[in-house]
């Protein structure tokens, strides 16, 4: 008889394999043959095997050998040097497949269409056509051999006939290149031999043991070697989660969604009935053999075909019936729903039972899931207490530090000039420069603020010149090539780049830029587009950018082992055949578990049915038997959350059945008081973070000592501070006692803040350099002096030409004025006139740098040059703004540098717009009978001045952030310090 048997479900199943192949084969084990679904179920079967040496106090243990069966090597042994040699060509790099059958598409894509295709567009576009070709491959199918291919070319909609053209243009060339080349596709070489092993063991069995184990035999070639395994005399298949229980009425209904589909095909396939398989013995002490055997009986009535589910009244009494009658109560027995009610929410109460689990020595967890977003908010939630664990689903080369580090490179290519690019190369840790590793970054943080954040400084000119010569000299091999190129010589310019650019004085540069997994995957990735990138079209820097990137997208760096020995973090294909004390599903939501199903743009799903191609049907089948074998572990917790990002979700059909069944089967309140078992941890997450009431956060008012409050620069303030210090005090906190300065965004473009500083460098200039201000004579020179300012602030000269016209009309406007001023009797006296005076009754120094200052037989005219809006005479008589007031106290007591005491005339302010060409001079005195002259202003501004002195050197005086609502400014730089955005609508805001 073949020798078949089932692992039943929530057994641990490499262990019981483990001591069953060691109690049936004995000595004779150490020279066989195990094939096992995937290498890392391997890996975790020969660490069963030297654990269960450990556990019968043997030191040492000789391991069979132990092989993938979606991997065999013919040049490994056993079957080597010969048992499948010459059965099969060697298999097509991925890559050079990729870019040929992406060759293929962009010609033809040239014949159809005049617009442009990219070589990342054609990869992309040659994927869906790859993915056709494999599974034509593993179903052992020739899609051009069949009728209906015809058809489907003929008759179908346009969009499907565009499709079949291309393919069968793929089809027609792809075999005879693989001739050519004298190679195989990968997926057919995988069935090819696969077949040839059936073949050879078939003729000849081997001397040894030969196991399959763990496979559902879901690929047909895998189902023949099954077939012929099970048959040797030294044969044997180990099934996973075979259900016996199910009836036969239900068996027979079985479709491709059902988790029994692959194994009832596997079944049909091998001649084999289900009653003949036979149970795996040795399961004797791993488990609680009977409530494993209710869960098992539960999940799989839970999971029986649609159509069956009609006589579920009938088989729920037959399942409780006689000494059966607390089934559902012992299956439910350590299994819990958890249903959060959001995805933060599950992903800490997962944490918490992971938590939990540690509590317990030697006790281990997984979360399993598909999907990634929920597991690294898992895993970024257990860091809360210290635990670091890894994920198995690993991560794209594209966000590890070598990816960023060569698409900071491609950035830079393709924007030379751009300071936020030049930023984000410079900074990242691994360009050095041929320094020492971190000094090319900290060289670049001065030369950054100096030069390329807020108004343009010039930092020392030799160390800006050096970085800036270094980085030029490393970018050379990119920027020599032409706009279009082809990607392998993208690649090579990258690579010599990367290397250049990672140098350091002391290290090899190829050793640092490529080290690691990620280093190997992405020096790997690079060095195929160097051997095929020719085969796909030209391209420019951005282009072969986005190429890298789908090359890079798809390389996974996975952990060598987890940091953590007891917990981990798997996806469902790596979870199949392991096993922990706690299993924790998550994220069961349609659409995630099982994922929704894309079958490609370029065939249907009854094109598939009809070609004999996979249906989406046999993914939901194979995920649901992944379910049904995780759900039956003795301690299990499912989660879901009832809302995410996008809005409400859907349960998962497989929990939505089970809570059917159950509701079925017992009363309500009795369903969710089992499947709650854990809802502590739910409770515990809405309890670990939980605010009893929210209270609007209150306004800020910090009151730090009174020595704190001047401590950057003394007790000192300006004459413009003073209004800030009205308006807003919190913001003369941040910069006085926090010394906390905005930090400009890099490369941001000239604002008015360039044009002010311009405007204000250039009037000087011309004021000291002319004699005769009002002169029409002199409007070229003064326009020269605005020029030159404004580069010197910063701006380029194509920039300086485009205000050409507003600076003219402004020069004109400006001249005109100085005349009229003359002819008014006001002669210019000092352009950016420095002016202190300490008041020493306060001990409090006010200073100002005076933007022009004239005077007149009758006083000093203060004028104020603004870009902006200046403050109207009612703002100023209210005492809201006190700039040009206080100029005209400390003119009156003599504290101008260089000019004497004196009375003050006029004040008032010259707006030079940033845009609109405006030219505008206002007063600050108001006019009519109730306006103030300006001694009265300057009176009460000395006296304002001099109570915000005394009243903020009182320890209780708070520094309010923007408490007068007819003056509050909505960009304030230290907003966000002062959480305005959480307090400003509690309330009305009241004076201070």
């Amino acid at each position: 008889m073949p020798q078949i048997y089932n692992m039943p479900s929530g057994v641990p199943f490499l262990r019981a394999l483990a001591l069953g192949l060691t109690d049936h084969f004995g000595d004779r084990l150490r020279d066989g043959l195990i094939l096992l679904p995937t290498r890392r179920a391997t890996r975790a079967l020969a660490k069963a095997f030297v654990q269960q040496a450990y556990q019968e106090g043997r030191g040492a243990t000789l391991l069979p050998r132990l092989r993938p069966l979606a991997d065999v090597n013919p040049d490994e042994p056993p079957f080597e040097p010969g048992e499948l040699a010459g059965r099969v060509r060697p298999a097509i790099d991925p890559v050079q497949r990729r870019f040929e059958i992406a060759q293929l598409v962009a010609r033809y894509h040239e014949r159809v269409s005049d617009l442009p295709l990219g070589p990342a567009a054609a990869v992309h576009m040659a994927d869906p056509l790859i993915s056709i070709m494999d599974d034509a491959a593993l179903e052992d199918v020739r899609i051009q051999d069949q009728s209906e291919w015809a058809k489907i070319c003929e008759q179908s909609a346009i969009h499907f006939q565009d499709a079949g053209r291309l393919y069968q243009i793929v089809e027609t060339y792809w075999p005879e290149r693989l001739q050519e080349i004298d190679m195989m596709e990968p997926n057919a070489r995988r069935v090819a031999l696969l077949k040839a092993l059936a073949d050879v063991w078939s003729e000849a069995p081997p001397d040894y043991p030969v196991v399959i184990a763990g496979s559902t035999g879901t690929l047909g070639a895998t189902a023949d070697l099954m077939k012929v395994v099970a048959n040797l005399p030294d044969g044997m298949v180990v099934l996973p989660g075979l259900q016996d229980e199910l009836p036969d009425a239900v068996w027979k209904r079985v479709d491709a969604r059902h988790p029994q589909s692959s194994l009832k095909t596997l079944l049909s396939i091998m001649d084999i009935d289900r009653k003949e398989v036979r149970p795996w013995p040795w399961v004797g002490g791993l488990a609680d053999v009977q409530r494993l055997k209710n869960r098992r009986r539960i999940l799989a009535e839970a999971l029986v075909p649609v159509d069956a589910t009609g006589d579920w009244v009938g088989r729920i009494a037959a399942l409780k019936d006689g000494a059966n009658a607390h089934i559902f109560d012992e299956a439910l027995e350590e299994l819990s729903l958890l249903e959060a009610r959001s995805d933060p929410e599950e992903a800490l109460a997962i944490a918490l039972i992971l938590r939990e689990a540690l509590e317990t020595p030697h006790r281990s967890a997984a979360l399993v899931t598909p999907d990634q977003l929920l597991a690294q908010r898992v895993q970024t939630r257990l860091r809360r207490w210290g635990i670091d664990i890894a994920m198995s689903q690993g991560t794209p080369v594209e966000q590890t530090p070598i990816g960023v580090f060569l698409f900071a490179i491609l950035g830079l290519a393709e924007n030379p000039n751009s300071p936020a690019a030049m930023s984000q190369l410079l900074a990242h840790p691994l360009c050095c420069l041929g320094l020492a590793e971190g000094l090319a970054k900290q060289k670049w943080q001065v030369i950054e603020c100096n030069e390329y954040r807020g108004l343009r400084r010039k930092s020392n000119a030799s160390e800006t010149e050096e970085i800036i010569a270094l980085l030029n000299e490393a970018l050379a091999p990119l920027q020599s090539l032409e706009a279009n190129a082809i990607p392998d010589n993208w690649a090579t310019a990258l690579i010599n780049v990367a290397e250049t650019l990672a140098r350091t004085d002391d290290q090899d540069g190829a050793f640092l830029a490529w080290r690691g997994e990620a280093g190997t995957q992405a020096a790997q990735s690079l060095d195929a587009i160097q051997q095929f990138g020719a085969r796909i079209p030209e391209t420019d820097v951005k282009g072969f950018a986005d190429l890298l990137s789908t090359m890079l997208r798809k390389a996974i760096v996975r952990p060598e082992g987890s940091p953590h020995s007891r917990l981990s973090i798997l996806g469902p294909l790596e979870a199949r055949l392991l096993d922990a004390d706690v299993i924790v599903l998550g994220g069961l939501n349609e659409g995630t578990w099982p994922a929704a199903v894309d079958v490609g743009p370029f065939l249907s799903r009854g094109m598939r049915k009809e070609l004999g191609l996979s249906l989406p049907e046999r993914r939901y089948g194979l995920a649901a038997h992944d379910f049904a074998e995780l759900a039956a572990n003795p301690v299990v917790y499912l989660t879901r959350s009832q809302k995410d990002d996008s809005g409400p979700t859907v349960a998962s059909r497989w929990v939505w059945r089970l809570k059917t069944l159950l509701r079925g089967a017992m009363a309500a309140d009795r369903v969710d008081t089992l499947l709650g078992q854990g809802q502590r941890f739910l409770d515990w997450a809405r309890e670990l973070d939980r605010v009893d009431r929210a209270v609007p956060a209150p306004r800020p008012n910090p009151t730090p000592p009174v020595e704190k409050r001047w401590a950057r620069q003394g007790r000192q303030i300006s004459i413009t501070g003073v209004s800030q210090w009205i308006r807003d005090p919190y913001s003369l906190y941040g910069r006085e006692v926090l010394r906390l300065k905005k930090l400009d965004p890099i490369g941001a473009p000239n604002d008015a803040r360039h044009f002010g500083t311009a405007m204000h460098a250039g009037i000087e200039d011309y004021v000291k350099a002319v004699d005769d201000l009002g002169a029409a004579k002199n409007q070229p020179r003064l326009e020269a002096f605005f020029k030159e300012a404004l580069l010197n602030a910063g701006y380029s000269e194509p920039d300086v030409f485009k205000e050409s016209a507003r600076i003219s009309d402004l020069s004109e406007n400006l001249v005109g004025w100085f005349e009229s001023r003359s002819k008014r009797g006001f002669d210019v006296v000092g352009t950016e006139v420095e002016a202190a005076i300490m008041i020493e009754d306060l001990n409090f120094r006010l200073k100002g740098v005076l933007d022009l200052v004239e005077r007149s037989p009758n006083g000093y005219a203060f004028t104020d040059f603004k870009t902006g809006k200046p403050a109207s005479s009612k703002v100023i008589a209210a005492g809201f703004d006190l700039q040009l007031p206080l100029a005209g106290w400390l003119a009156s007591q003599g504290a101008m540098d260089g000019l004497g005491q004196g009375t003050t005339e006029e004040m008032g302010y010259v707006r030079i717009k940033s845009s609109n060409n405006g030219f505008e001079h206002k007063s600050a005195l108001q006019k009519g009978k109730e306006a103030k002259s300006a001694d009265e202003l300057i009176a009460q501004a000395i006296q304002v001045l001099r109570e915000l002195i005394q009243r903020f050197d009182q320890p209780e005086t708070g520094y309010a952030s923007q408490p007068r609502a007819q003056y509050t400014n909505d960009y304030g730089d230290y907003d966000d310090l002062a959480r305005r955005a959480e307090w400003m609508t509690a309330g009305p805001e009241t004076d201070q």
